[in-house]
């Protein structure tokens, strides 16, 4: 019967013991299982953090009451500060994929 845990079982005491039984002959009996590859590292999702970052400045702003000056908001400042940011974090983001590839 197949075994469809999502978890490896980890070998008893006796298991381990037969194994080094079996692999102790020359040459051994039974192969010795090599390692895997080492799992990778997961990188952080950035779409999500970014705006989750952003929604807790401003929850923490509103609820602490701050007077903020909203001025640097007129004529579109902010938006082009932030249209320029992404647009640059875009291209770094394609660089460093190109660069993964290769």
């Amino acid at each position: 019967m197949a075994d469809y845990s999502e978890f490896p079982t980890t070998p008893t005491a006796w298991q381990e013991q037969a194994l080094r039984d079996l692999t102790a002959t020359d040459p051994p009996a039974v192969a010795i299982p090599a390692a895997g590859p080492a799992p990778l590292r997961r990188r952080p999702d950035l779409t999500a953090l970014v705006p989750g970052l952003v929604f807790v400045l401003i929850a923490l702003l509103g609820l602490t009451g701050a007077d903020l000056p909203l001025g640097i908001f007129e004529d579109g400042g902010v938006l082009w500060v932030v249209l320029i940011g992404a647009g640059i974090a875009l291209l770094v983001s394609e660089v460093r994929r190109a660069r993964r590839r290769r």
